[in-house]
């Protein structure tokens, strides 16, 4: 029996659909089509399995679509304690490093939570948080670039966001068609869902540990 997780073993190098549409023009602004559904690679492991994720590119940005069933009450989120809450934690290298344990400038964090936000506290949230131990950090994002939409109620939820091209530095489709990629997804009341290792690893500050995207062109 091996000692190390069976999702550590594997170099992982996943195909996301481009998808020219995108943000539409009328909500929902992010729906993703069927093809752009991605499997969890910890799936392989005995790992919760409440979340759906969803990928798309196309040469002005990145959108990512999370969808949580199960669940028995509201999302439970705070944008005061973002990493605590329920929602997801995204990793992006726009250069794919896979030879360097630090992140530099072109690795970035981001947090979304479905509810938090507004008068009636129902609007998602969207932050950029810094990746511990970088050597060099990400250029810091002006939210009002980014977009995000989410449905939400006490059986689950699902958020979407828009990185456009500004909000990612060194996206670069043309002249780098991979990208460094890990996600988590934080329920208080079912667990996490990690994309492929879990938190006995420092997937949150160590880029060689994330997957690799391949943005195809149609």
């Amino acid at each position: 029996m091996s000692l190390l997780p069976s999702p550590f073993l594997f170099r992982y190098s996943i195909p996301v659909v481009e998808v020219k549409s995108l943000p539409r023009s009328k909500a929902p602004l992010l729906k993703l089509p069927k093809q752009a559904q991605i499997v969890f690679p910890a799936a392989m492991e005995e790992s919760p399995e409440f979340a759906k994720l969803s990928l798309a590119w196309n040469k002005n940005g990145l959108a990512v679509s999370v969808t949580v069933s199960g669940k028995t009450d509201w999302p439970d989120c705070s944008p005061d304690s973002v990493q605590s809450s329920d929602g997801v934690q995204i990793w992006f290298d726009t250069r794919d490093t896979q030879n360097i344990h630090r992140a530099s400038r072109y690795c970035h964090h981001f947090c979304l939570l479905p509810i938090g936000e507004g008068d009636d506290g129902m609007a998602p949230v969207i932050k950029q948080l810094p990746v511990p131990r970088a050597s060099d950090d990400a250029p810091e994002v002006d939210d009002e670039i980014l977009l995000i939409e989410s449905e939400a109620d006490e059986t689950g939820y699902t958020v979407s966001a828009w990185f456009p091209c500004a909000a990612l530095n060194g996206f670069d489709p043309e002249a780098y068609s991979r990208m460094g990629f890990y996600i988590c997804v934080n329920d208080k009341e079912l667990g996490k869902q990690h994309f492929t290792i879990g938190d006995e690893f420092p997937y949150q500050s160590d880029p060689t540990l994330w997957a690799s995207l391949e943005l195809v062109s149609k």
